[in-house]
């Protein structure tokens, strides 16, 4: 089901909460070198230009500041509005979250968005189905982009029909195996948490690693990442091993012998400096105690973990205090926070500030000078943008790059252990 499309009534005017704000979802510069500016701090100047009625003065509240102007070698856009659909499960099994993500949208759309932008929300019920149908609704409806859906089956359903058209999805899946030809994933890839920890753990001198992953495709690509970043610096993986999900307790065991393989025993020295445990929730719950149980110490083994631990109670597990993960900075993010709960009255989940920047970059690429630039070469600049999760940029192949913090689980809560790069070529040196 589709709702009326928004727009913005007067940007001169939009406010949130008592103060001005300057959100920072912008253009990191043409180069790749070029610093990301911090939260809340005014860019230069709208490469826009003003509308004549608009008086000169400060940039509006919230406004979304672009580094510098696209590259001259980017292709031409085709004529029309800059018209954006948003596919977001409304009803169904995931609604709480999908509304959620739509409040964060349409603060993006009233703090970034221009008078010529427009999004129309359409409902895609949880499942492939409506996803199909609200993906076709929006074809139908002259939408230029398409932001969503949620689930992996939902963008397999929704691709086929806007890859005829020739529109780009950026969607919020974190599943790498339905991105590419005109589609992008925009969540958070559990391959690239895993590299970021890792790699920063051998930057801190850890060389032998170990790891109890689900058995499932989430454990698997952790795994497969935590051997390509061990080998690519010269460490080495000294057993891994999976379990099922939802076994809990009974998964005893299986973590039994794993530490005997690890050499983990009462009186004796581990044979690993870090084990990668990425799973979450009840899960991580139940491992912690276990491995503590049978000696996997973490006083002499360090835990590493995925955003799944992103929850700040997880901190007074005894097991787990002290633990790494990657994951978006809560300095950049914590600003985006206390604008959506002085809007919403609550505070928003994990997913709500993807949909933020996605429509934040729609907006953004929507008013360029030349047209809308929803073309592959201006989404994929190598530059990147900065939003409220940290850095970013989708990549040719589909897929997306974050520019990630390492995190500590502590009994007071999440701290930062290592600050997330303020450019890309902070990643690449």
């Amino acid at each position: 089901m589709g709702l009326p499309p928004l727009r913005l009534a007067s940007r001169c005017r939009v406010t949130v909460g008592a103060g001005v704000l300057f959100l920072a979802l912008s253009l990191a510069g043409c180069g790749g070198g070029g610093s990301v500016p911090p939260p809340q701090t005014a860019g230069p100047a709208p490469t826009a230009p003003a509308a004549p009625s608009t008086p000169a003065g400060p940039p509006p509240t919230g406004s979304l500041e672009l580094g510098r102007s696209l590259p001259a070698t980017a292709p031409p856009v085709p004529a029309g509005p800059p018209n954006v659909a948003l596919l977001l499960p409304l009803t169904g099994r995931a609604s709480g979250v999908g509304t959620a993500m739509r409040d964060a949208a349409e603060l993006a759309l009233f703090e970034i968005a221009d008078d010529a932008f427009t999004l129309s929300i359409h409902d895609t019920g949880s499942t492939p189905a409506g996803a199909a149908a609200a993906g076709e609704k929006a074809i139908a409806g002259g939408a230029r982009m398409i932001i969503g859906p949620l689930f992996s089956t939902e963008v397999s359903a929704v691709a086929p029909l806007a890859r005829a058209a020739g529109v780009p999805v950026v969607a919020f899946s974190n599943d790498r195996s339905v991105a590419g030809d005109g589609v992008w994933v925009f969540g958070l890839l559990p391959a690239q948490q895993v590299e970021r920890v890792v790699l920063y753990a051998r930057a801190r001198g850890l060389q032998r690693f170990g790891a109890l992953v689900p058995a499932n495709p989430f454990g698997s690509a952790a795994l497969q990442a935590l051997n390509a970043a061990v080998a690519r610096t010269g460490g080495a993986v000294i057993a891994t091993d999976s379990y099922p999900a939802g076994r809990g307790t009974d998964n005893g065991p299986l973590v039994a012998s794993f530490a005997r393989r690890v050499g983990a025993s009462e009186t004796g020295t581990p044979t690993i400096d870090a084990v990668l445990v990425p799973d979450g929730g009840a899960e991580i719950r139940n491992l912690a105690p276990l491995m503590a149980y049978h000696d996997i110490d973490n006083s002499k083994v360090r835990y590493l973990g995925s955003t799944l631990w992103n929850e700040p109670e997880l901190g007074r597990e005894p097991a787990l205090a002290g633990g790494w993960f990657a994951g978006p900075s809560p300095q950049i993010r914590r600003p985006f926070e206390q604008r959506y709960r002085s809007v919403f009255g609550n505070p928003p989940p994990g997913l709500a500030s993807l949909a933020y920047d996605a429509v934040s970059l729609a907006a953004v690429m929507g008013r360029q000078p030349g047209g809308p630039a929803y073309d592959r070469e201006s989404l994929t600049q190598v530059s990147g943008f900065a939003g409220v999760d940290g850095l970013f940029r989708l990549m040719p192949d589909g897929t997306n790059q974050r520019g990630l913090a390492v995190l500590r689980l502590t009994a007071r809560g999440i701290e930062i252990e290592d600050p997330a790069p303020s450019s890309f070529e902070a990643l690449l040196n």
